[in-house]
């Protein structure tokens, strides 16, 4: 088997972002710390800005063996490190356009309930709104 080189695998990404990912959103990767005085969880969080193409008409069907489609609202794509189930998702363009805050989604946080890898291609991951 032949593994494609290093640099073909960054030229398909390249244009994949160029060509398809015309939102940009910001990912919140959470890490898990010491528990807190009640044993809880706590989390550090870490933003990073990522281009991406979001949809919020995912095929639910394709989410069926992955998470309980009935709370999924949203679909992302992106390139970067992997998500985990439980970061979060926070839109800041859309359709290469300054997010205005009369827009739809403008300050709506989503959480990552299921992630598919798709290799060179970078992630797909299935959202759900999050009420803060």
């Amino acid at each position: 088997m032949v593994l494609p080189s290093r640099r073909l695998v960054e030229s398909l990404q390249g244009r994949t972002v160029q060509g398809f990912f015309v939102d940009v959103a910001d990912i919140i990767y959470r890490t898990a710390g010491t528990p807190d005085a009640y044993g809880q969880p706590t989390y550090t969080e870490n933003e990073v800005e990522v281009q991406c193409s979001f949809t919020d008409k995912p095929s639910k069907e394709t989410w069926a063996g992955y998470a309980d489609i009935e709370n999924i609202e949203a679909e992302i794509r992106f390139v970067n490190d992997k998500p985990n189930k439980g970061d979060r998702v926070r839109l800041k363009i859309r359709f290469s356009r300054v997010y205005y805050a009369s827009q739809k989604y403008a300050d709506q946080q989503f959480e990552i309930v299921a992630i598919r890898d798709r290799d060179v291609f970078g992630y797909v991951c299935a959202l759900k709104a999050v009420q803060i």
